[in-house]
Formats: C-alpha cells, sequence, structure tokens
C-alpha cells in the first residue's frame, strides 16, 4: 500500500465517521479521477486555492458556454463579455465552494492531509 493509499483510506475513515453524506466527500468527479489513476484527495483535504481553481475553471467553462448557446448568443453579447461574465462566476462559484469545505473541515475537525 503506498503513502497515498494509506491516507486516503484514513481521510475516508474520518470522513465517514461524520453525518456527511457519501457523496460529499467521495464524490464521481473523484472517484473517476482515482480510476483514470489520479491521486486525487477528498474535497475536503485538498487545499483552498485547488478548490477555488479546480471550481473556477470547471464552472465558469461549463456555465459560460451553456449561456453562450442558450441565451447570449441571441441577445448580440459580445464574446469578451461574455468570457468575462463566466469567469466572474467562475471565481464567486469556485470561492463558495472552497469556502463551503474549509467550513466543513472547520465544522467536522478533521485532520490536515498532511497529518493521515
Amino acid at each position: 500500500m503506498t503513502e497515498y493509499d494509506r491516507k486516503f483510506a484514513a481521510a475516508l475513515a474520518e470522513l465517514q465517521a461524520t453525518d456527511m453524506w457519501d457523496t460529499n466527500y467521495n464524490p464521481p468527479l473523484l472517484r473517476v479521477q482515482r480510476r483514470l489513476g489520479w491521486s486525487a484527495r477528498p474535497p475536503h483535504y485538498a487545499p483552498f486555492w485547488r478548490i477555488w481553481s479546480g471550481y473556477a475553471l470547471w464552472f465558469g467553462l461549463v456555465w459560460g458556454v451553456a449561456m453562450w448557446f442558450i441565451i447570449w448568443r441571441g441577445q448580440g453579447f459580445s464574446p469578451a463579455s461574455a468570457a468575462g461574465a463566466a469567469a466572474l462566476a467562475g471565481i464567486i462559484f469556485g470561492g463558495l465552494m472552497a469556502g463551503y469545505f474549509a467550513r466543513a473541515r472547520h465544522r467536522y475537525k478533521l485532520s490536515r492531509w498532511e497529518e493521515l
């Protein structure tokens, strides 16, 4: 068993001891990343900046493209305005998600990844 596998198992055990839903601490994206062989941490153990940037990029791109094709293109939005709105939405969403996981980490008094 590698160091990562040991820490991941300890993190899951710690998270399972809380009243969180399984999909909150072991989301589908994390399971996909692990199947691909990536050494991804549960979101509660990832650094704030990594959660923020990951969710900001993912949400900004998906939401921006969807809004462009569904609404903005027909309303005459310029691509620059659409990109700016998508970037702002991504930054806000990423910050909210990073804050949510940081708050849950504090609320449940979870260990740091390095301490597992």
